[in-house]
């Protein structure tokens, strides 16, 4: 890390740091609005195996040239975090965005950080103080708020979203923790790796889908030209670029700092979804969504603490 003679970051390296990691939380809280476009016009296991292949391929050349050959990765690991954090992540991901809105997905997903506190404490069996314990009750009651603030007339279709969309938050939580398993492992050859056997867990789904359109006598739609740069932008910028402009922020930034504006990719998931589609959204909801991420504050803050205390 650069530093000054005083042993400070130079102002100008924490700056550029802070806009990297701007701008990868509003790639990543984009997202949320592409993906529904993109399911509108594709089957969305077929948009989840382009996209997660496209980033693997962007990735793939950085990481062969990292990876040291006489290190051995732990293979039956990363098979099941491509498994859980990618194939069934994504799985669940795309199918929730065909039934609810970007913002709601986007609202439902901000409990992640705290369901992840969770899975830490019930499956790591890491200490949870009181006040770690009220925020992670605050957030599954925010989601529960928010729940209902979409299925109110929504019906069973809202109510399958939102279970959906909130299976993808238990299974990037789980898929966190596996992930503490090769934390000494080089980043980028993890991401390969794990993107790579998701993408393979993938194919039959998406070739499934696509032979199921097929025998309909549809066949898989052509994409427009908006549709092709929404899945290069999904592909290329969100799951491969945006990754390495995150690592790179991570090097010049504290965790806790980061920590602060991934709360960004909610807010900036229902701010498109609103403006960019003009989607509705409900008082409980928004109600919901403040429970949310008051009770996500509250859990990162217990984990501070308990850093400082350990």
């Amino acid at each position: 890390m650069a530093a000054c003679d005083n042993g400070r970051m130079p102002v100008a390296t924490h700056t550029r740091s802070t806009l990297l990691l701007l701008l990868t939380m509003l790639v990543w809280g984009s997202t949320f609005m592409v993906t529904k476009e993109l399911v509108a016009l594709w089957p969305p296991l077929t948009v989840a195996f382009v996209r997660v292949a496209l980033g693997t391929l962007v990735l793939l050349p950085m990481a062969w040239k990292r990876h040291r050959r006489e290190e051995r990765l732990p293979w039956g690991t990363l098979w099941l975090m491509g498994l859980i954090g990618v194939a069934l992540y994504y799985f669940v991901f795309n199918v929730a965005m065909v039934h609810v809105s970007a913002s709601q997905g986007a609202l439902v997903q901000s409990s992640i950080p705290a369901m992840t506190a969770l899975v830490a404490v019930l499956w790591l069996r890491e200490r949870a103080s009181p006040l770690r314990w009220l925020g992670i009750a605050m957030s599954v009651g925010g989601v529960l708020i928010v729940f209902s603030g979409s299925t109110a007339d929504g019906g069973e279709s809202a109510w399958l979203g939102n279970f959906l969309m909130f299976a993808s938050v238990v299974f990037w939580a789980v898929y966190t923790a596996l992930a503490k398993r090769v934390a000494g492992f080089d980043p980028i050859v993890i991401s390969v790796a794990v993107t790579g056997t998701g993408a393979l867990l993938l194919l039959p789904m998406a070739s499934y889908e696509i032979v199921m359109a097929s025998l309909a006598g549809e066949g898989l739609p052509m994409l427009p030209l908006v549709g092709w740069l929404e899945m290069l932008y999904l592909g290329v910028i969100a799951s491969g670029l945006a990754y390495v402009l995150y690592n790179g922020s991570l090097r010049h930034l504290d965790a806790s700092e980061v920590g602060v504006y991934t709360n960004l990719i909610p807010i900036v998931g229902v701010l498109t979804g609103v403006i960019m589609l003009g989607e509705p959204l409900s008082t409980r909801a928004i109600v919901g969504g403040v429970v949310v991420m008051f009770g996500v504050w509250i859990t990162s803050r217990s984990e501070r603490e308990t850093a400082v205390t350990a």
